[in-house]
């Protein structure tokens, strides 16, 4: 558990909710799936008044859109605009401008609740839903771009719930990124940009662990990287990671660690395995970069692709404040 988060002990029956949040996280599903899901599933976790799933562009100017509510009919035609013309006066903005933390936080907290109830956010957005409070996670899912989750309720929101998904947000932005990895995946698409060339695989497992599926583009990729593997059976190595990662969700005395990807490297080039878990199967999305550099192609290189950053993190990302959104 993260032990940043004040000392909230959990009932058995918290605990009990959280794991079964966390092991529905890693269900494999598409970005937009995903969203859906959590509105529910957020709502089951923490009581509260609605939950939704945005996406914020931080380009040349900030614009918000929603994605999912729940009850949907939060999701007003007006809203999106409203919150995008007050962005400054977000409490939830202005903190992750300044610190980048991406874990989920309660407006009260950052900011008087009397002062945030005197404000225009909150008379011509939140006050016609009836929120008084908010709960709100943010994290890059793009240069350009941050997703974000959030739930309401019409009084503040009790610290129990606040580090409820405090300590579920790691999962969260995993279970993001393992949305996206699963979208570009399940289209078997190969991928060229500059001096990384991506191929991309799937395999499906069985709660025996035989192999029940594998592409072509998988079954490359396993023999290149585990040229000791047996015909149609699973290496070793995965085979144990994947033991390890399915005992860690299910005996979990604790909140579970983040499940991360298994990173194989080989002759220069490497290969990274994604764990996406149903009832009665496993998941592996399989990627490989290929690091090596055509001499024949100078224009291949990454220093002459500027567009082809990687995406920020908390501690490189370009500040919001540059765009002059914020002051201070």
């Amino acid at each position: 558990m993260n032990k940043r988060i004040s000392t909230y002990r959990y009932t058995r029956t918290d605990f009990d909710r959280v794991l079964e949040f966390v092991r529905g996280l890693y269900e494999p599903r598409t970005p937009e799936a995903l969203r859906e899901h959590l509105v529910s599933a957020l709502r089951e976790l923490v009581s509260n008044g609605f939950a939704a799933s945005r996406s914020v562009d931080i380009g040349t100017a900030v614009q918000v859109r929603t994605a999912r509510t729940n009850p949907p009919e939060f999701a007003r035609p007006d809203f999106d605009a409203t919150v995008t013309r007050y962005v400054p006066e977000s409490p939830m903005f202005v903190h992750f401008e300044r610190t980048r933390s991406e874990q989920f936080g309660r407006w009260s907290d950052l900011l008087p609740l009397s002062q945030f109830l005197r404000s225009a956010l909150y008379n011509e957005a939140y006050r016609p839903m009836g929120a008084r409070d908010c709960c709100t996670l943010l994290f890059y899912c793009g240069p350009n771009r941050l997703e974000g989750m959030g739930v309401g309720l019409h009084k503040q929101i009790p610290d129990a719930h606040r580090d409820i998904l405090v300590s579920i947000s790691p999962h969260l932005r995993q279970a993001f990124r393992l949305a996206h990895a699963n979208s570009a995946l399940f289209e078997m698409a190969t991928m060229k940009t500059g001096a990384n060339c991506a191929e991309r695989g799937m395999v499906a497992i069985g709660l025996d662990g035989t192999i029940t599926m594998e592409t072509p583009a998988a079954t490359r990729l396993l023999e290149k990287f585990f040229p000791n593997r047996t015909v149609r059976g699973l290496p070793d190595q995965l085979a144990r990671w994947i033991s390890r990662s399915d005992e860690n969700l299910r005996k979990a005395t604790d909140i579970p660690d983040v499940q991360r990807p298994l990173v194989v490297a080989r002759d220069g080039n490497r290969l990274t395995v994604h764990l996406l878990s149903k009832p009665d199967q496993n998941f592996l999305l399989l990627e490989e970069h290929r690091w090596t550099i055509d001499p024949a192609a100078p224009s291949s290189l990454p220093l002459t692709q500027p567009s082809r950053k990687s995406w920020p993190t908390s501690q490189s990302a370009r500040p919001i404040r540059k765009l002059g959104l914020f002051s201070g």
